[in-house]
């Protein structure tokens, strides 16, 4: 039996693994290619995020609703978002969904990681200076799926792959 709903991960990280920098992306700027990406995968999803991912000037978000994982009793936020304590929280308040998101940071990807079916990764191919970053994910039988390559480009200001992993 498959379990609802399906847990994926979409994330960019650099060669260094870094997804964040001072409260936002470890590059200056969004990556064109990167957010067309996020947004066909993750259209008419739910996506859960922690609070400093809720808090980045670059937040992402879905019209399908959105789940803010803190620890935080106080905590306010716009419409369409809602306060949950635990991952297991969110994935409750999802159940009838057949896929939800998660779209960071560190800490809720590591809780998520094992629960996770499919992960959509962009790899910028360049080093960048990190406070965050995307934990190690290579022991939990991920298998590549697929990968697009970019050159740098309008669309990329710095050579990137879209990496499609599956479990094993």
């Amino acid at each position: 039996m498959i379990e609802k709903p399906k847990i994926s991960i979409i994330a960019a990280m650099s060669q260094n693994r870094a997804i964040g920098f001072k409260g936002s992306l470890p590059w200056p700027e969004p990556i064109p290619a990167d957010w067309e990406h996020l947004e066909k995968v993750t259209k008419g999803k739910k996506m859960i995020m922690g609070r400093k991912s809720y808090e980045d000037k670059h937040r992402v978000s879905s019209e399908a609703g959105n789940f803010v994982l803190s620890s935080q009793d106080d905590l306010e936020l716009e419409d369409n978002f809602a306060h949950v304590k635990s991952l297991e929280e969110a994935l409750e308040l999802c159940k009838n969904e057949d896929e939800v998101f998660v779209i960071g940071g560190e800490g809720v990807f590591e809780a998520a990681l094992p629960k996770c079916t499919t992960l959509y990764l962009t790899k910028v191919l360049k080093d960048f200076e990190g406070d965050t970053f995307f934990p190690e994910f290579e022991h939990l039988a991920f298998k590549v799926e697929k990968i697009k390559r970019f050159e740098a480009s309008k669309k990329s200001p710095y050579p990137m792959e879209i990496i499609i992993y599956s479990k094993a």
